[in-house]
């Protein structure tokens, strides 16, 4: 019996893992998308080779227009100095934590704010950061007067 559960747990231990996969089982495509790679695609974890390979399927199924764009995304994102660029990983950290349905209703509403006119999204933007202004004036106050009721 205790074999028996031994094959089991170690069966399970070891279905779970990500198998490392070989350079020549890449297809044409993705191996050209990755040949960056190529010379230490066997030194890489198995579970950066499938997040390599996987990211290499959606640049194979982008169309022009969709590569273009992620290029010019990736290029403003390296000319970002590295506070701007923690800041906004944590704010996409903070993203990812929130439920499914509560993303997707936030990634409506951006692109409906993205099909507004320029001119009505510098609106809304200087109506919201105004209200956020009041609500940091607000906080700031609060915390000077509980500071001074301390002393």
């Amino acid at each position: 019996m205790a074999k028996f559960i031994f094959f089991c747990c170690y069966i399970f231990i070891f279905t779970f893992q990500v198998q490392a996969l070989e350079w020549s089982a890449l297809g044409t495509k993705q191996q050209n998308v990755l040949k960056q790679f190529s010379s230490k695609w066997d030194q890489l974890p198995a579970e950066k080779q499938e997040k390599l390979q996987l990211g290499a399927d959606r640049w194979i199924a982008m169309n022009a227009k969709k590569r273009t764009d992620l290029l010019n995304k990736y290029d403003k994102w390296q000319k970002l100095n590295p506070q701007k660029q923690a800041k906004l990983q944590q704010q996409f950290n903070k993203f990812k934590k929130i439920p499914a349905a509560q993303q997707q209703q936030l990634r409506n509403v951006h692109k409906r704010f993205q099909q507004l006119p320029q001119e009505k999204q510098r609106q809304l933007m200087d109506k919201f950061n105004k209200r956020n202004m009041k609500k940091m004036n607000k906080k700031t106050q609060n915390k000077m007067r509980q500071k001074n009721r301390g002393h």
